[in-house]
């Protein structure tokens, strides 16, 4: 697992989870109240913070950030190209069966702030996940009174994530290596094969991690040693004055 085993060794790693939840946290809000330029600005701040002070390779986090990028596209391309009513307020109309598509300045403007704004909090929960383990996500929400059922499947589907990608990926391998992708039909008969065998898997792994809690006289409760941490005053100083640079920033464009 990468993104676990990048989170236990970052430069970061013994920074409070508690600092770095805020941190991230108060940033995604700002993305969601402020306009692309505070967006993009964020994105800038959450690489330098996680490349160069987490020491976060740069080519690992570049390829976790075009992971959504397929499907910003998409989601893009739909708003900037909508159905309209008046043909004058498009830049490029086209009439399909009746139905008259086109593109206006006010659907670019809202797809571009669409785009930087969910590359912004992606970038917020990449610094998270990145620099802390989930054990100490799931240590502080717990804290915070959250239902530990529901923290008990989300630490039991991160896990399983991982799992899944893993035999995805030994799949891939063992059926590549036997050229079943070397022709589109092949192709496409592998990949069936593989979704219907990772399917199969996957509901045998979650027996088998039930049969192991059982035997380890599970109870509905899965118990966890959290690390005692230190808070730093310096992070809680230094997290206001970057949340204060980005708010006053962005008044001063809007102006």
């Amino acid at each position: 697992m990468p993104i676990d085993n990048y989170s236990y060794t970052n430069r970061m790693y013994n920074v409070h989870p508690v600092e770095k939840l805020l941190f991230a946290f108060l940033t995604m809000i700002l993305c969601f109240v402020f306009d692309i330029y505070t967006n993009i600005a964020v994105i800038i701040l959450m690489f330098m913070i996680t490349v160069l002070k987490a020491k976060i390779p740069g080519k690992v986090y570049i390829k976790l950030m075009l992971i959504p990028f397929s499907f910003l596209m998409i989601s893009v391309l739909a708003i900037i190209i909508n159905v309209i009513g008046d043909k004058s307020a498009a830049l490029i109309s086209l009439n399909i069966f009746g139905v008259t598509l086109g593109i206006t300045p006010k659907g670019i403007s809202t797809a571009v702030t669409l785009f930087f704004r969910t590359l912004a909090v992606v970038s917020c929960l990449y610094f998270l996940v990145l620099t802390t383990p989930v054990v100490d996500i799931i240590d502080i929400l717990k804290k915070l009174k959250i239902p530990s059922l529901f923290l008990e499947l989300l630490q039991l589907t991160y896990r399983l994530i991982f799992v899944l990608f893993d035999t995805a990926g030994e799949i891939y391998t063992s059926q590549n290596s036997r050229l079943g992708y070397a022709t589109l039909e092949n192709s496409y008969r592998s990949l069936g094969l593989l979704i219907s065998s990772l399917f199969i898997k996957s509901y045998k792994d979650s027996q088998d991690l039930y049969v192991a809690l059982e035997a380890r006289c599970y109870n509905g409760g899965l118990k966890v040693i959290s690390k005692d941490y230190r808070f730093c005053y310096r992070n809680l100083i230094f997290i206001v004055l970057i949340e204060l640079v980005l708010i006053s920033t962005s008044i001063l464009l809007r102006r």
